[in-house]
């Protein structure tokens, strides 16, 4: 761990002001209080002083290696006493060196600098308590730092866990019902196979090189999900009837790669391949104060057997959107008689 006032860009200078703002504050005692002189006052003032200067920096490697969480309160107690009763011995050394040094070309005698020593060796265990105190916060503040970072890189672990997992549903998922469409078609139109395998294809290819905690274009998203409907189209011609009300203005604006495909798989399985009549899905995109608002809708047949299914789609988007914007109200379905819809909200940050 760095040094306090070396870990910080203008932490020398915070340090230094401090300590000026010491050698100030026992000059005016000296000066103001005792009625000491000028010269008095501020050789006093220098004498206690300059030793803290070197003094205060060397007391943080004893508090790094002093860990209280190791070796417990009552020993860190002990070892703290035994070293600040040698800094006091060895300040008030100094101190008196510096002092004696400074009157020694103007008189043979020795003024009381401020106050007598056993005043000044409390004061000065004051300082060191007061020091080490500060350290110890700084200590245990980088400990908390240290604690916050690691607990997020493990929220962002576990969270690209959840979203792999996720993706690994989606795929199979998807690919399942498109090599069963495939299947159809060759035998229903088999001249018409091979562009679908290229749609297939080229879908397949952008699904799996995207990031499902990224976020995408509302435009790029779109342009691979009206791929798939083209996918779906070939397969069910004229059952399936498309419609997109999507404003330019909004094709910028930022949604989750691969969201909106479930939807329409959904919309395929349960509205156009369960109804003999034409099913038509409804795409409308518009802006809402700082949120993208889409509804995805579908007809469906009333009366069809309903082929229960295991909710992957829906439930893996909720999922998403919880991961990726921490909130479980951005995906509410409305279904009525006749029409299921789904809406969705995408904060735009």
């Amino acid at each position: 761990m760095e040094h306090p006032i070396l870990s910080f860009r203008y932490g020398i200078y915070i340090y230094l002001v401090m300590w000026l703002g010491l050698t100030g504050l026992l000059f005016t005692i000296d000066w103001y209080f005792q009625g000491a002189d000028t010269i008095r006052a501020i050789i006093s003032a220098f004498s206690i002083s300059l030793p803290l200067l070197v003094i205060s920096p060397s007391i943080w490697y004893i508090v790094k290696h002093v860990d209280i969480d190791k070796i417990g309160r009552l020993a860190a107690i002990l070892h703290h006493t035994a070293v600040a009763i040698i800094f006091v011995a060895i300040w008030l050394s100094l101190t008196h060196i510096i002092h004696a040094w400074f009157y020694a070309p103007y008189t043979d005698e020795h003024p009381i600098i401020i106050m007598p020593y056993y005043w000044m060796a409390f004061m000065l265990l004051a300082i060191y308590d007061y020091i080490v105190i500060l350290y110890y916060s700084f200590v245990y503040y980088q400990k908390f730092k240290l604690k916050i970072e690691n607990e997020a890189d493990l929220k962002n672990l576990i969270k690209e866990a959840e979203i792999n997992a996720l993706k690994s549903q989606i795929n199979p998922h998807f690919l399942f019902n498109s090599l069963n469409s495939v299947s159809s078609l060759t035998l229903i139109k088999p001249e018409q196979s091979r562009d679908m395998l290229v749609k297939l294809s080229t879908f397949l290819r952008y699904s799996l090189d995207q990031d499902l905690k990224e976020l995408n274009t509302l435009s790029n998203e779109m342009e691979n999900s009206r791929l798939y409907l083209e996918i779906e189209k070939v397969r069910f011609g004229e059952r399936l009837l498309l419609d997109f009300d999507i404003d330019t203005e909004i094709e910028n604006l930022k949604i989750p790669n691969l969201i909106l495909q479930p939807i329409y798989e959904n919309a395929i399985k349960h509205g156009v391949n369960e109804s003999l009549e034409p099913v038509e899905i409804k795409t409308k995109a518009e802006k809402n104060k700082n949120n993208l608002h889409i509804q995805i809708s579908n007809n469906f047949d009333k009366d069809a057997i309903t082929t229960k299914g295991q909710g992957i789609g829906l439930k893996n988007i909720q999922e998403r959107l919880n991961l990726i914007y921490g909130r479980t109200d951005l995906l509410y379905v409305t279904k009525t008689e006749s029409r299921f819809i789904v809406n969705l909200e995408f904060p735009q940050v």
